[in-house]
């Protein structure tokens, strides 16, 4: 009889044994192929059984290391992240440079803000169209165009929407604004702003990445050619109105998740918002659909503020776009960082780019442009209502907080 029950025991731990080295081979083929690791447990004690019938014993021993073994590992999810750029202008010398190669890229040295973007964003400040190889006409410098390949250019970045409400909407007038849409639609760009017709203008672009839904509505509010009521192009781009950009706002919160509002106003180099501006974004704000403001056309840029308790950046200033040596912050832009935390909700940051020619660099923590930067950082945020500024990252980027409660 003891004899017997000894093979039992013996039998038992052989069985265990095996259980143990095959989740040893699973947890190692796991790892080896990037699988998320199966977790054995650190150790399974055997306790004598009390019956002489070794079988019962081991019965409830077996499904306790196959529960565990199949209990997956938690790890911290990585906060959803979209980043905005200002204004990028590819026609000029940035035009020249695409059609000279489909592949230039004036985003190259964006990596280490946007690496980690789920979702990029810029106001593009010129038309796609194809002129005979102009990028700007020889009788107005600041009328211009992108060739046809800037579409491809934007998506070979990563961007994935852009706004096209703006002042350069139609400087090669209504056929190259349509050829400008074809042209974003074949690089599958998304885009807000504009459209063959007023109704698509207004209509919000939707973005969808790592289970979210991104929307983009975007308006402008300055025009070139005049009253924009007087105009053709008051038909094909959405103006800041509030009665219509609600209507827009609304179907943007039942399509996403998270509601990005672009604004395209001011005044041009002046590093504070107007009165126009500020009335309209609160207006909008007012509404209750939007998530985050998204300012361009001064150029430089403006302070971050937080209005019924969301922020608005008032002016991104220059991305791709050439400064002037008379008017330094047109030298250097910011560009918007939103990180999406379920736990922690949503944090901002401000991350400065020096412009070399059209080309955006990153402007690294500890560089002298840095402290400059977060110097005028913090004094354009106290003309909007104030705000903390952080330290740079390991991005150079500045954390953005809404001021203190008093």
């Amino acid at each position: 009889m003891g004899q017997r029950i000894r093979s039992r025991r013996l039998a038992a731990l052989l069985l265990l044994g095996a259980t143990a080295g095959l989740l040893g081979v699973a947890t190692g083929f796991a790892r080896s192929h990037g699988e998320t690791a199966i977790r054995a447990p650190a150790a399974v004690s055997v306790a004598p059984p009390v019956a002489a019938d070794a079988d019962r014993a081991l019965a409830p021993l077996v499904p306790a290391v196959a529960a565990a073994a199949s209990a997956p590992v938690q790890r911290e999810k990585a906060p959803f992240v979209i980043v905005a750029g200002g204004d990028v202008n590819l026609g000029r010398e940035c035009g020249q440079a695409i059609l000279a190669d489909p592949h230039y890229d004036p985003f190259r040295f964006m990596g280490p803000i946007w690496g980690d973007a789920d979702v990029r964003f810029v106001n593009l400040e010129s038309q796609l169209s194809d002129q005979d190889g102009e990028t700007q006409s020889p009788r107005n410098r600041l009328v211009f165009t992108g060739p046809p390949g800037g579409g491809a250019t934007l998506a070979q970045a990563g961007i994935a929407v852009v706004s096209t409400a703006n002042n350069h909407a139609w400087d090669y007038g209504r056929g190259a604004l349509f050829e400008t849409l074809d042209n974003l639609a074949r690089a599958n760009v998304k885009k807000a702003g504009t459209g063959r017709t007023l109704d698509e203008a207004y209509e919000p672009a939707v973005v969808e990445a790592r289970g979210r839904r991104i929307a983009v509505v975007a308006v402008t509010q300055i025009w070139n050619d005049g009253p924009i009521e007087r105009h053709e192009g008051r038909n094909y781009v959405a103006w800041a109105r509030l009665r219509r950009v609600a209507g827009a706002l609304e179907r943007a919160r039942r399509a996403a998740d998270f509601v990005i509002l672009s604004y395209h106003g001011g005044v041009e180099y002046v590093d504070a918002p107007i009165d126009a501006t500020r009335r309209f974004i609160d207006g909008a704000l007012k509404t209750g659909l939007v998530d985050v403001v998204i300012g361009h056309h001064p150029h430089v840029p403006q302070g971050v503020g937080f209005v019924r308790g969301r922020p608005v950046f008032y002016s991104l200033g220059n991305f791709v776009f050439a400064g002037h040596d008379w008017a330094p912050w047109t030298l250097t832009g910011f560009v918007a960082r939103l990180e999406l935390d379920g736990d922690r909700g949503l944090r901002t940051s401000v991350c400065p780019v020096a412009l070399d020619g059209h080309v955006p660099k990153p402007i690294a923590p500890g560089d002298a442009q840095s402290d400059k930067a977060r110097q005028h950082l913090i004094d354009t945020v106290t003309s909007v209502g104030g705000a903390r500024v952080g330290t740079a990252d390991a991005r150079g980027c500045f954390p953005v907080e809404p001021p203190a409660p008093r």
